[in-house]
């Protein structure tokens, strides 16, 4: 067992993976963590694997998919391999620094609560990416009653208590909406802290506007599944 294990799905990342991972690894050293990193390589079809097989070692875990299947089977074929007592994950792009995930971290340490998730200001991802965020944000409030800000805002932390009270089924981009459906009317406690999001340095953003229409009708299913008292 470790403190602490951390998961980032990468897909097609060739030009930032090796960035990203080493000034995460140099970031938790730093704090003197006990951690491990888990990389999902999800069905990259560029060198994004080669790089991420180079890049082992006992802190960093690498866990491969020979097929795409969506954002949400990468975050949880990632979590299953983890090992550590608190879980996390973030997005692979380095829009959020190191310094801000583990602020993020930090703080439900220091609270002693289940969870911890971001809240993204300064955003660097476009005028349209804004308006959809606050559009759904809206849409996801109205549909499911939540009081928690930025569904999709990562990092997010959580207790292994919390996780092992899931039980994900997302492939999709709605596996964040999943785990914050997950705090609805139980007595975890929850901790949000603000992270700036940057623009993305390199590569591009796999988020297309059929994502929206994907998110809509993930809600829709589960708003119903909740009034038919169905698990999906």
């Amino acid at each position: 067992m470790v403190e602490l294990s951390f998961v980032m799905p990468m897909y097609n990342e060739q030009d930032i993976v090796e960035s990203v991972v080493t000034k995460m690894q140099k970031a938790f050293d730093k704090e003197g963590l006990d951690y491990e990193l888990v990389i999902v390589n999800n069905g990259s079809k560029d060198k994004t694997g080669e790089i991420l097989d180079r890049l082992k070692s006992n802190k960093i875990k690498v866990v491969t998919l020979r097929v795409n299947q969506g954002y949400g089977w990468g975050i949880i074929n990632g979590l299953k391999a983890c090992r550590g007592d608190i879980l996390g994950y973030a997005d692979g792009d380095g829009q959020v620094s190191p310094e801000d995930m583990l602020k993020v971290y930090k703080k439900m340490k220091e609270s002693g609560n289940d969870f911890a998730k971001a809240i993204r200001y300064a955003r660097g991802d476009g005028l349209k990416r804004i308006f959809a965020s606050f559009f759904y944000n809206g849409l996801f409030h109205l549909f499911f009653l939540t009081k928690y800000r930025d569904i999709n805002a990562k990092p997010k932390f959580f207790s292994r208590d919390f996780y092992d009270s899931l039980h994900l089924r997302s492939r999709d981009w709605f596996i964040d909406a999943e785990i914050m459906l997950g705090l609805v009317h139980k007595p975890f406690k929850v901790d949000e802290v603000l992270v700036k999001f940057d623009e993305r340095k390199a590569g591009r953003s796999n988020v297309r506007l059929n994502t929206v229409k994907e998110f809509l009708t993930n809600m829709i299913q589960w708003r119903i599944a909740k009034w038919k008292n169905l698990r999906l």
